[in-house]
């Protein structure tokens, strides 16, 4: 019995005695953390504005990359905000949940409106000017009246100007007379000078001085000593002057002959050279459709013709006048 008890003394001793060591428990890997945030701007912005107020610019939102967590982006000014004229810096800043930060700029540049060196204009002339148009009366094309077109050429510059020049008031005064001579039309034109104080002078006179002239040469010389006294006139008055070549003829009763005209207009020519003034080609304008832009009579111009008109002396106030 003794015995027995040993060997369960051995037996319990030595339970264990094959038993190894268990391994720690190994630790998690540490989280891990993205790169910062990165923010890129969009490309430059250039707008125009219709006044110098400015003008609201809405622009793209810059892309953010990477960051840890909610990434926020504050821009200064603000997408829709109103920029002023000229070049405004624009930076985004971008804030990731570390409160790391990352930002880029671009810029918004705002042309102002275009604007005139000059705001009031002086349209001087005969019937063409006043926007006088033959309209028949029966077949006979040598059957016809005068009537004013609703739109003569001096309403539809204005309305050109108007439209380009947003941030100004522009005024153009129609001053044309029926049958006026340009040399008889000095005292008259000083006198809407005087009344409506242009800046800007406009010349469209001589066919009534060739066609009541005793002679073809007299009639010629008439009609281009009469644009020299006017244009010398404005120019001494501080006007910038532009003059205005004559028109194109068709058959018809009233009809001047182009050799006439071609004389005419290289006078006129002379003319604005010699007196600073600006030439402005309304024959070469009309001249691709005559019968387009000429009325049945063969001097005066259709309601085309006058809007025709009209677009060539904005043209050469434009380019003239127009602040660069």
């Amino acid at each position: 019995m003794i015995r027995a008890f040993l060997m369960f003394l051995a037996l319990t001793c030595c339970a264990g005695c094959n038993d190894t060591p268990s391994a720690p428990t190994p630790k998690p890997p540490p989280t891990p953390v993205a790169d910062p945030p990165e923010v890129i701007c969009p490309a430059p912005i250039a707008v125009s504005a219709l006044t110098s107020a400015g003008v609201n610019v809405t622009y793209v939102v810059p892309e953010i990359r990477k960051g840890e967590g909610k990434v926020t982006l504050a821009c200064t000014p603000d997408s829709g905000s109103t920029f002023p004229i000229g070049v405004t810096q624009i930076e985004c800043v971008a804030t990731d949940s570390l409160s790391r930060k990352s930002s880029c700029t671009f810029s918004v540049t705002v042309a102002g409106p275009p604007r005139l060196r000059a705001a009031r204009i002086m349209a001087f002339g005969d019937s063409l000017t006043i926007g006088d148009t033959a309209v028949g009366v029966g077949d006979n094309p040598n059957d016809f009246v005068f009537v004013t077109v609703a739109a003569p050429y001096p309403a539809v510059l204005g309305q050109l100007l108007s439209a380009r020049y947003t941030d100004q008031t522009i005024t153009v005064f129609n001053r044309g007379l029926s049958g006026e001579q340009a040399s008889r039309a000095l005292p008259r034109f000083i006198a809407s000078f005087v009344a409506d104080r242009p800046d800007v002078v406009v010349l469209q006179e001589g066919y009534n001085d060739y066609k009541d002239g005793a002679t073809e040469a007299i009639g010629i010389e008439n009609a281009v000593t009469g644009i020299r006294e006017l244009a010398g006139e404005a120019r001494r008055r501080g006007a910038r002057v532009f003059i205005c070549t004559l028109a194109p003829g068709r058959s018809g009763r009233r009809q001047i002959l182009s050799s006439v005209l071609e004389t005419i207009n290289n006078r006129y020519r002379d003319v604005a050279r010699a007196e600073g003034a600006v030439l402005v080609d309304t024959y070469s304008a009309l001249l691709p459709d005559v019968l387009g832009n000429v009325s049945i009579d063969g001097l005066h111009l259709t309601s085309i013709g006058y809007r025709r008109v009209a677009e060539t002396v904005f043209a050469a106030v434009r380019a003239d006048l127009e602040v660069k």
